[in-house]
């Protein structure tokens, strides 16, 4: 079983991000798979397009052939955080191809809102250690139907790595490791 908390944190600019932080049962530190949600952008968004940020999320979540009940959970505390009423949460859930979201997400005009949706995706993908390609080859359709160059995702995707190397090394600086 894994518990999730939040730290709540205003960065220099004065922007509200967020950080998940997930433990398991036995309160060891599994990964500090970090999702910052730069809220301005959320909520410039419709509720459409955080849904549709939700129901990639999940599909994302889902690469693997299954969907853990923490992910879930986690997804379900992310679309109430978002502000997404209960009752459209199980929209979230709804089987849809790749093809059907593509389309979705070309409704998101806001180009701060699609590379951090590209940037959730890659922490997502990354939060496991184990990238698939399936998880590659849906991050590549959603940044071009984004208008986000593959070039521009793999930037992103460095960046997120080289975060969470730099994480990973505080956690041994600090002595945060067993």
């Amino acid at each position: 079983m894994l518990f999730m908390n939040f730290l709540i944190l205003y960065n220099s600019a004065g922007k509200l991000c967020i950080f998940l932080l997930v433990y398991s049962r036995d309160n060891h530190y599994l990964k500090d798979f970090t999702m910052e949600h730069d809220m301005e952008i959320i909520a410039s968004l419709n509720e459409d397009n955080k849904l549709t940020f939700l129901k990639v999320f999940a599909k994302l979540a889902a690469a693997d052939g299954h969907i853990d009940s923490e992910e879930k959970d986690f997804i379900d505390d992310v679309a109430l955080r978002y502000g997404i009423p209960s009752s459209r949460i199980a929209e979230i859930w709804q089987k849809e191809s790749d093809e059907a979201l593509v389309e979705e997400v070309k409704n998101i005009h806001n180009r701060r809102a699609a590379l951090m949706l590209i940037k959730e995706m890659c922490f997502l993908s990354h939060a496991d250690d184990d990238l698939s390609d399936n998880e590659v080859l849906f991050i590549g359709k959603i940044g071009e139907a984004l208008g986000v160059s593959l070039e521009k995702i793999q930037e992103i995707s460095n960046w997120v790595i080289d975060r969470l190397m730099w994480l990973e090394r505080g956690r041994v600086i600090f002595e945060e490791v067993s």
